[in-house]
């Protein structure tokens, strides 16, 4: 079950674990679209490979990035966010990206009101239907559960005579 964000969220370590499996491939895609020399869509993918597996995790990025690019296009000023690859920042939370993620949960939760509220003051007061499209579009690909990350392949060791 999704729940709702803090108010006072300033710090990584206060999101669920479905937020914090987003907010990295977010991140990367921001860097991607506001920053392109970086080629950050690589990493983003990487990443969302890393926690949901190859077939999922390429799906959800891709959903991502449609609606991380239709954030960036409604938006009258640039999103301000951590830079994905600084260790200090990496644990700190922007407001914007505070936002995003708010949305992200109040989309996954059905809280209409609060989604619309939100997505008004990301884009200056105005609600973008390629916001809604793209942003409902990615909330039903992660589904209400909670992400459970991919184990990692660990071989097995055996004696070798």
């Amino acid at each position: 079950m999704t729940t709702k964000l803090p108010d006072d969220l300033s710090r990584v370590s206060q999101l669920d674990p479905v937020n914090q499996a987003i907010l990295p491939v977010m991140r990367h895609f921001l860097n991607a679209f506001l920053q392109p020399e970086t080629f950050g869509w690589r990493p983003a993918l990487t990443v969302a490979i890393g926690i949901w597996g190859e077939s999922r995790g390429l799906a959800i990025a891709n959903r991502m990035q449609i609606f991380v690019k239709a954030v960036l296009r409604a938006r009258p000023l640039p999103v301000t966010y951590k830079d994905p690859l600084d260790i200090l920042a990496r644990g700190e939370l922007t407001s914007d990206e505070v936002d995003l993620l708010t949305l992200i949960a109040n989309m996954r939760a059905d809280r209409t009101g609060d989604a619309r509220d939100i997505i008004s003051r990301l884009t200056g007061g105005k609600i973008d239907t390629a916001i809604v499209r793209s942003g409902l579009e990615f909330c039903c690909l992660l589904g209400k559960e909670d992400i459970k990350p991919k184990q990692p392949f660990r071989p097995k060791l055996r004696t070798v005579s």
